[in-house]
């Protein structure tokens, strides 16, 4: 499967937590230079704006798949903030203990096995593109919750995930 991540947006730039930002200049930039090394149309893309839109910069067809198994990490009340408006000891937990969920929305461990199992349905799909949120792009490319945020990724790049990860 080939991973892409979506372009940069305001809050990629500005560190904050969730929403549902759109495509920044550079972002749609970034965006089309990697447009040129692609090969295939984009199959399927998560549900967020940013993610959409660069699917369709990359030229998605009208049969692309929106699916919302592959919308990124719900941080519930931490949505729109930025680290330094957390309480450190919320968001030091939630850094280190995959299972906390000091803001109410997803643990990490939750989402990671649900964009897992979304990965384990999707063995016919082979070397097909999928665009997805950084985090979603995190999640399947981690062996599990553990290695979540070891794993970095960057806006609007290609990663490629095997079945070893």
């Amino acid at each position: 499967m080939q991973i892409i991540t979506a372009g940069r947006t305001g809050p990629n730039r500005s560190v904050r937590f969730g929403g549902d930002p759109v495509l920044d200049q550079r972002g749609r930039r970034d965006v089309l230079a990697l447009s040129a090394s692609l090969t295939r149309p984009i199959d399927i893309c998560g549900p967020e704006a940013a993610t959409r839109a660069t699917a369709e910069i990359l030229g998605a067809t009208g049969g692309l798949i929106v699916d919302d198994a592959l919308r990124t990490l719900d941080v519930g009340a931490w949505s729109g903030l930025s680290p330094e408006e957390i309480d450190p000891v919320d968001l030091g937990g939630w850094f280190t203990d995959p299972e906390a969920r000091p803001h109410g929305g997803e643990s990490v461990a939750q989402f990671v096995d649900r964009v897992h199992a979304w990965r384990a349905g999707q063995a016919e799909h082979g070397d097909g593109y999928v665009v997805v949120a950084m985090p979603v792009a995190q999640a399947l490319l981690c062996v599990d919750a553990d290695g979540f945020f070891a794993r970095e990724v960057r806006p609007a790049t290609l990663y490629t995930c095997t079945d070893a990860r």
